[in-house]
């Protein structure tokens, strides 16, 4: 069946408007005929699916009423054609960590929404919205996420505080915080140094500068004057002219041992671009010594394994799936981090040379098996189960299944929400 998207369907309005009302009613009849009061109360549905149907009953024919209409009446007619006593019904319990989801809005924003909407239903805690230049703006795409969705947490993985200045992602942070009814998240990163300096903009002071911008953004959402002098950021009787409900969550996005150190002292979460559990037992130990550090607790920051996952019923097709992120991975990974893992050090300098040539087929071809298992989380759905417990084992709070899911986002999504979140349940 072709893919619902809400420009579709507002073509397909635009098209019966000029046929008149009568084309409207029919399809309307039409729609309501699948979307019966009884199947209604038997399909889960987010409390805004069921809003809008209740619009379409009302006749208000709006693009977006239309648009989550038919996305629900193509999952009944899919469930039709299963028969019940096979049909697995997946009811979220409790669970032992959190589950996020990545997206990268590289493709159409309407097919991003659609997918966080099925994210929801499956039992995603967290949607995090990846922020690169070459991408669709990332609060463009925050914001429709927010208008389409109920209860996950948003959050951008991750800006950094050398592109946009800290006012401004207060304010817009702020602003989606409003819009979702208190659910975003700031991701903070210090970015990629090869993309930063592709755009002639410079990394001072990594630390101190992601150190005294959460200072300054926390005090700008206290709603008063900010007058603010450190090493690299200085504001003077800065404020906003709205105060957020709330102190938004931060989450920092860390690998090296001291902005480790600094996450756990002043973040509420850290983001660890990593896979695998041996990466958290030694990122542990520096999250520890900034939590005890600032007096804090280890069980008031959220740790976030922010993996490259992959997904798929046939192991080789999820692996397969993988290798180019892994690659990309491998390539801009320390020396010292690979002999930790036991990885051929020459073989991923020869990936990085590759990629840095644009030779991507030839970088691709030097990943193997050990550089997977280390980079990634790949396989069949009871192979990825066995890895994230691990994950868990090593001290993670959440699990973020990153890019690229699986070979294709439309395979791997039921992959993850109705085999693999279960088993956490």
């Amino acid at each position: 069946m072709a893919e619902i998207t809400k420009n579709k369907v507002g073509t397909m309005l635009d098209r019966m408007n000029k046929f008149g009302e009568d084309a409207k009613g029919d399809l309307m009849e039409d729609i309501l005929s699948i979307l019966t009061e009884e199947e209604v109360g038997n399909i889960a549905l987010t409390p805004r699916e069921r809003a809008d149907i209740m619009q379409l009953i009302k006749g208000n024919y709006s693009t977006q009423a239309f648009f989550n209409a038919l996305q629900v009446t193509v999952r009944v007619l899919d469930d039709m054609k299963i028969p019940k006593g096979k049909r697995e019904i997946f009811k979220p319990l409790d669970k032992k960590f959190k589950f996020g989801v990545e997206l990268v809005p590289s493709t159409g924003i309407d097919k991003i929404v659609a997918y966080t909407r099925k994210f929801e239903l499956g039992g995603i805690d967290n949607i995090w919205i990846t922020d690169h230049y070459m991408n669709r703006d990332p609060y463009v795409t925050l914001a429709l996420v927010a208008r389409a969705t109920d209860t996950a947490e948003l959050g951008v993985g991750v800006t950094n505080p050398y592109m946009r200045h800290l006012a401004q992602t207060a304010s817009v942070i702020a602003s989606l915080d409003d819009v979702s009814d208190n659910r975003m998240i700031l991701g903070l990163g210090v970015g990629d140094k090869s993309t930063l300096g592709s755009l002639n903009i410079g990394m001072e002071k990594p630390l101190t500068t992601v150190k005294e911008t959460v200072e300054v953004i926390r005090s700008l959402w206290e709603g008063k004057g900010v007058n603010f002098k450190g090493d690299i950021i200085a504001v003077e009787n800065a404020r906003m002219n709205f105060k957020p409900d709330r102190q938004i969550p931060i989450y920092i996005g860390a690998q090296g041992p001291k902005m480790l150190k600094l996450a756990g002292s002043i973040g509420d979460g850290i983001l660890i671009n990593a896979s695998h559990e041996m990466d958290f037992e030694i990122a542990n130990r520096m999250i520890h010594e900034g939590v005890s550090g600032a007096n804090r607790s280890i069980g008031d920051v959220d740790v976030v394994a922010y993996t490259s996952f992959s997904v798929d019923k046939d192991e080789k097709e999820a692996i397969k799936a993988a290798v180019p992120v892994v690659a990309f991975i491998a390539a801009g990974t320390p020396q010292k981090v690979l002999e930790n893992h036991g990885l051929d050090v020459e073989r991923a300098m020869q990936m990085k040379e590759f990629i840095e040539k644009g030779k991507f087929g030839d970088a691709f071809g030097l990943v193997n098996d050990s550089f997977t298992n280390t980079f990634s989380v790949s396989g069949t759905p009871g192979q990825c189960i066995d890895k994230i417990e691990n994950l868990l084992g090593a001290g993670v709070t959440q699990f973020v299944f990153g890019s690229p899911l699986g070979k294709t986002k439309k395979d791997a999504t039921p992959l993850i929400t109705e085999k693999i979140l279960p088993a956490f349940s």
